[in-house]
């Protein structure tokens, strides 16, 4: 299709080489200069550096359009590994990835629908009005006068994933924290295949929409007749992405109110549906002007069984008041077959533990939790996860606690990003 988009695993493999090759000019030029500086000079220069990084990764894993943009996406928000400059490029690339071309976009339908746009639609709009790494959102008019977000699958998309997980392995060998990147890798993988999977996300849609009516929360209503393996079309909602209305200034009460919606819908999704809206990026919230959120986008949806999600709501208790029983004895009702381990490997769980729940019990001591006058809170965090990635040798945990786990730290840095005053207390956790 002349689209521009590299499919074979050699075009790929490639597309990437030459973004390696950019990456390792500029830091040859970096540590060429940096005998030379200055303490102050060689900080400014490794910002510099990150900041040049985050743009070539964005240009070269852009032009995949694929899998690896789409996992250094999750990475940078669910792990916190990656440099701020990094990172911060990379959650902008959420919902900014460049858009394929109206014939393209025009063929995608076609070819899914039977029918091309301008019969299916009183009106379809062939510029995308948002586009991201696994597919890109279009407006139209249905027959019937509603208004639609129309989703299309990138060609070949799921057909790329195994190729570019292989391809994003290899770019990540270089972080320091690389050999605690596989089982995330392997997760990662799973998701994106769900994610390609417009079916399932349209059931996931349905199951959000009929279970959570919860104001003042928003969920699109999914149009099956316009729908297909590759194309979703979901009623249109209004609302500015989250990131895009965050600068626009808005003051400290509007922000608690966003965050504290988006901290209750999670509550709900877990303790009502055992199930979360598990991709905490900003461009899947967006704010109304009456502070109403919209929630878009279900390709990435966890499903728990019952008996997890009742010990899930056990953490905060235990974190608050537990002992070393309570912290062992929930331990062991997270594990799937635990192996038995040594007194001292135990004692250097037990701490970790308690380290991780004291951190965690932060949320609930006082009725609200505020991020602006706790700026040690994420960075701790980061060491904690890092801290448990460690300690998976020791531990076979259920993967649900680790996902879900990883899912809510997402949560908890975006509520830092806004600079927001939360209740993290409920009548399912702790009150």
């Amino acid at each position: 299709m002349g689209d521009g988009i590299p499919r074979s695993k050699w075009e790929r493999g490639l597309c990437v080489g030459k973004t390696a090759t950019k990456l390792g000019g500029k830091t040859l030029v970096y540590l060429s200069r940096k005998p030379f500086q200055t303490r102050r000079k060689r900080t400014e220069a490794k910002k510099a550096l990150n900041r040049e990084t985050a743009s070539l990764l964005f240009q070269g894993l852009g032009l995949l359009r694929g899998t690896a943009l789409k996992a250094a996406q999750l990475l940078s928000l669910e792990t916190d590994m990656l440099p701020p400059e990094i990172t911060e490029e990379l959650q902008k690339s959420c919902h900014q990835a460049p858009p394929i071309n109206r014939a393209l976009a025009r063929k995608i339908v076609g070819n899914a629908l039977g029918k091309p746009p301008e019969e299916l639609f009183r009106e379809f709009d062939g510029h995308a009005f948002a586009a991201a790494s696994l597919g890109q959102v279009h407006r139209a008019v249905a027959r019937d006068g509603q208004e639609l977000a129309v989703k299309l699958q990138y060609p070949g998309i799921r057909e790329t994933i195994e190729t570019d997980m292989r391809l994003l392995r290899t770019a990540a060998w270089p972080l320091p924290d690389h050999r605690f990147l596989a089982p995330i890798l392997e997760e990662i993988e799973a998701r994106l295949l769900e994610e390609v999977d417009y079916r399932r996300e349209q059931e996931n849609m349905a199951y959000f929409r009929a279970g959570l009516r919860q104001d003042p929360v928003l969920i699109p209503e999914c149009r099956e007749d316009l729908s297909s393996d590759t194309v979703l079309a979901a009623e249109y909602l209004s609302g500015t992405p989250l990131i895009d209305w965050l600068e626009t200034g808005p003051g400290q009460e509007q922000r608690d109110r966003v965050a504290q919606t988006i901290q209750d819908l999670f509550v709900s999704e877990l303790y009502r549906l055992h199930g979360i809206h598990a991709d905490p990026n900003p461009g899947n919230f967006l704010v109304h002007p009456d502070l109403a959120v919209g929630l878009v986008d279900f390709g990435c949806v966890k499903h728990f069984d019952p008996h997890f999600v009742s010990l899930y709501g056990k953490l905060a208790a235990t974190s608050l008041d537990g002992g070393r029983n309570d912290y062992l004895s929930l331990l062991a009702a997270f594990q799937h077959k635990a192996s038995p381990v040594s007194a001292e490997v135990e004692e250097r769980i037990f701490e970790e533990l308690q380290a991780t729940g004291q951190w965690i019990s932060q949320l609930y001591r006082e009725k609200y939790f505020d991020f602006r006058e706790n700026p040690d809170f994420i960075p701790a965090g980061k060491q904690r996860m890092f801290a448990a990635l460690k300690m998976r040798t020791h531990m076979n945990l259920n993967p649900q606690f680790i996902f879900l786990h990883r899912t809510r730290y997402g949560l908890l840095r975006l509520f830092e990003r806004m600079g927001a005053r939360v209740s993290f207390r409920n009548p399912y956790e702790y009150m």
